[in-house]
């Protein structure tokens, strides 16, 4: 079968290369770019000349747009900060999927800081990301927007990789831009909260991911996973109550 990989990318020039290497293998490439201002397109380009440009920085917006591009029917959604192992490659060009299979959950291996997080609850992560466009939509949210399938779906064994956070200048930046995203969809919900509610929010969570998901068996890793979540409970919360005039 023909494979379409679509990659969403923004300022992404560390990344990008890496990332296309793993996928280059595809019958079709397309990178949907929010108006980079490093050099993630020019490198790109050296594995793709269907780079469409977008002023959203919502990720659901992209996705259904990418969908319009492809010219196959399978569609592989792959993040740049994500690998395909060689195991993974191996398996999905021997893929041939029965009747009724219209997608296949991914196992993704997260990376905090170049440490594998085994607990925490982030692993195996499986993600819907290999899917016949035809049978799917993209679930209409602002941030953890998803694939869903009309029909039976799959699971294959091996493992993408995934390199959440290589630094703490980046996992401020995303912390910062997934709770912006979050506060809009909790304020267009019109979810509410109290300020008291932002502080046991954010502990909730931190507790949830390091002691009830065993996250201390990580040390320090397991700590940054759910001071992660603390985070961005609380500025969500935070944004929220400011987006609501409240603040």
């Amino acid at each position: 079968m023909k494979i379409s990989a679509v990659v969403i990318t923004k300022n992404e020039e560390r990344n990008i290369k890496e990332c296309l290497e793993t996928i280059k293998w595809a019958d079709e490439i397309i990178l949907i770019d929010s108006n980079s201002t490093d050099k993630t397109c020019e490198i790109a380009s050296a594995y793709t000349d269907k780079i469409l440009q977008t002023s959203s920085n919502v990720f659901s917006e992209k996705r259904i747009k990418s969908l319009n591009l492809v010219n196959n029917d399978w569609v592989l959604f792959v993040d740049a900060d994500e690998r395909l192992t060689k195991e993974l490659i191996n398996e999905i060009l021997l893929l041939q999927p029965p009747s009724g299979i219209y997608g296949y959950t991914i196992k993704r291996r997260n990376y905090y800081f170049g440490k594998w997080i085994k607990h925490a609850g982030i692993y195996p992560d499986r993600q819907l990301r290999l899917f016949n466009k035809n049978y799917a939509h993209i679930t209409p949210r602002k941030i953890h927007e998803g694939v869903e399938v009309n029909g039976e779906i799959g699971s294959l064994e091996n493992d993408i990789l995934h390199y959440s956070y290589i630094d703490m200048e980046q996992m401020i930046s995303k912390i910062n831009l997934y709770s912006s995203l979050e506060a809009q969809e909790k304020f267009d919900k019109q979810k509410q909260i109290s300020k008291t509610g932002i502080f046991t929010h954010a502990i909730s969570a931190f507790i949830r991911v390091y002691i009830s998901r065993k996250g201390f068996i990580e040390g320090s890793g397991g700590f940054f996973v759910a001071f992660s979540y603390a985070l961005v409970s609380f500025l969500s919360n935070l944004k929220l109550l400011k987006l609501q005039g409240k603040m």
